[in-house]
């Protein structure tokens, strides 16, 4: 150890690897706040509040949203184990990736606390057959309506990727479990918790009316009321917050 450190660079400290528990704390916050998506769980709820194969249908959303997740949680770990490891002393490389998406998080929270709010939208009633075109003889629905399973992936898919706000938390967390370089098994059981906690808002709903059925799908329809009307509230001050936390993290590693 004394060898290595009479050969490291002056000035700079020895790069250690954190203890699990260290990089847990750290990564924390981040994952948590990556649950927070009014934008995916709106349109998870919608998806199977609706009548027919809703059920399965949020299912096929969350599985569109899971495969972006794993997309993204894999280029931030690619990324942080191209790096080198995180330094014992100042990391002029996360604070530099924190601040970026500090200013990232800060504009998108000023932008929507911002704007006029939109109206309201609630679950509608389902259309009749004559309305959504699934009266006998009309052979001219669009593909959506055809392959409702489809459907539901490809809004899984766009809903997530649209989902800036967590995916801009959920990088710098997995990135620098990549620069950590714990053993194996222990950064794939954090990064499996930061990608649990970004896709709850998939999960939750169809579990929720697994378990309990209708009145789990009444909660849900409260809820996705309560939601949308706030929507622009949780999404900004989420933005805000965890901007000035990215800020703070990053100034800190300076």
């Amino acid at each position: 150890m004394t060898l290595l450190a009479a050969v490291a660079p002056a000035g700079q400290a020895l790069a250690t690897a954190p203890s699990f528990q260290a990089a847990t704390v750290a990564i924390l916050p981040l994952a948590l706040g990556s649950a927070v998506s009014p934008l995916v769980l709106v349109a998870q709820i919608l998806t199977v509040t609706r009548s027919g194969s809703g059920l399965r249908a949020g299912w096929w959303f969350g599985l569109g949203s899971a495969v972006v997740v794993a997309l993204w949680i894999g280029l931030a770990l690619v990324v942080g184990h191209a790096l080198p490891q995180t330094p014992a002393g100042p990391d002029p490389e996360s604070a530099c990736l924190r601040l970026v998406l500090a200013l990232v998080l800060l504009g998108l929270g000023l932008k929507l606390l911002g704007a006029a709010p939109a109206p309201v939208q609630t679950n509608a009633e389902p259309q009749s057959p004559a309305q959504d075109g699934s009266a006998p003889g009309r052979r001219d629905r669009p593909a959506t309506l055809r392959h409702p399973m489809r459907r539901a992936f490809g809004l899984g898919l766009v809903t997530m990727a649209s989902n800036l706000t967590s995916l801009v938390l959920v990088f710098p967390a997995v990135h620098d479990l990549g620069r950590d370089r714990l053993p194996g098994l222990e950064e794939a059981l954090l990064v499996g918790l930061v990608a649990l906690c970004t896709l709850l808002p998939s999960l939750v709903p169809p579990l929720l009316l697994l378990v309990s059925g209708a009145p789990g799908q009444r909660q849900l329809e409260r809820l996705n009321g309560w939601t949308q009307a706030h929507q622009r509230q949780i999404s900004g001050g989420l933005c805000l917050g965890f901007g000035l936390l990215l800020a703070l993290s990053g100034l800190s590693s300076l």
